[in-house]
């Protein structure tokens, strides 16, 4: 990365109002991971969906499961997520298989929650996932089994959760994620491909701890990642 795409990084992160954190490498498993920002992770959320999705493509999944894939990807319905993730079995079996699927695209880091941690949210959402981590699953998703209909889905992701990343391009392959801490904080986060070269993955935290001014610090971060891709 340029010196001067790192010192505009600096100056957004000085300008917003929060903690941010962006990682990105080219597509490949296994290619180098380049991370800016203090905030290096968290709470999974919803982007936790898009290995899930993986476990059951790589199960075999059938017309149901693509309807449910589909829910929990293009609108992020956490019914029909929950529904995916008891479909791979028991909670520890279910986490074990979506913790394959980190695994095959190199991390051995993560541990899929199995059990419920907060009441009202699920386990598999509860997973701390890093920003590296993410990026290490996008970069190695085409390569991986199944998943086209996954991508496919990432590609339809309804309109009003197409911030952030969603801006850059019309065929942006993403996932969101957010949600709040106990204290009513909230994570905003997002993972996916942009163009046929690099794999993203961005987080906000913002101060006031809203949804709302976390979706718009992802544009802006998305922002910057477009001016930098500029030849």
């Amino acid at each position: 990365m340029a010196a001067t795409d790192r010192a505009r990084f600096q100056a957004l992160e000085a300008a917003v109002e929060g903690e941010v954190g962006l990682a990105l490498s080219v597509l490949g498993a296994g290619q180098q991971v380049e991370e800016l920002g203090p905030l290096r992770g968290g709470v999974a959320w919803s982007t936790i969906k898009v290995p899930l999705a993986l476990a059951v493509e790589a199960r075999g999944a059938d017309g149901r499961d693509r309807e449910l894939v589909d829910a929990a990807l293009t609108v992020s319905d956490n019914e029909a997520a929950l529904a995916l993730w008891e479909r791979l079995g028991p909670p520890e079996e279910a986490a074990a298989a979506v913790q394959d699927v980190l695994a095959s695209a190199g991390d051995t880091e993560t541990r899929v929650e199995p059990r419920i941690l907060r009441a009202g949210y699920t386990p598999f959402g509860q997973t701390e996932w890093s920003l590296r981590a993410q990026v290490q699953l996008m970069a190695a998703l085409p390569e991986l089994p199944g998943s086209e209909p996954v991508r496919a889905c990432m590609r339809q992701v309804v309109p009003e959760q197409r911030w952030g990343l969603g801006a850059l391009r019309e065929d942006v392959e993403l996932k969101g994620g957010w949600g709040p801490d106990p204290d009513g904080r909230h994570l905003v986060r997002q993972m996916g491909i942009v163009g046929s070269r690099l794999a993203v993955a961005l987080a906000a935290l913002p101060t006031d701890g809203t949804y709302e001014s976390g979706a718009a610090v992802l544009d802006r971060l998305a922002e910057w990642l477009g001016e930098s891709l500029r030849p």
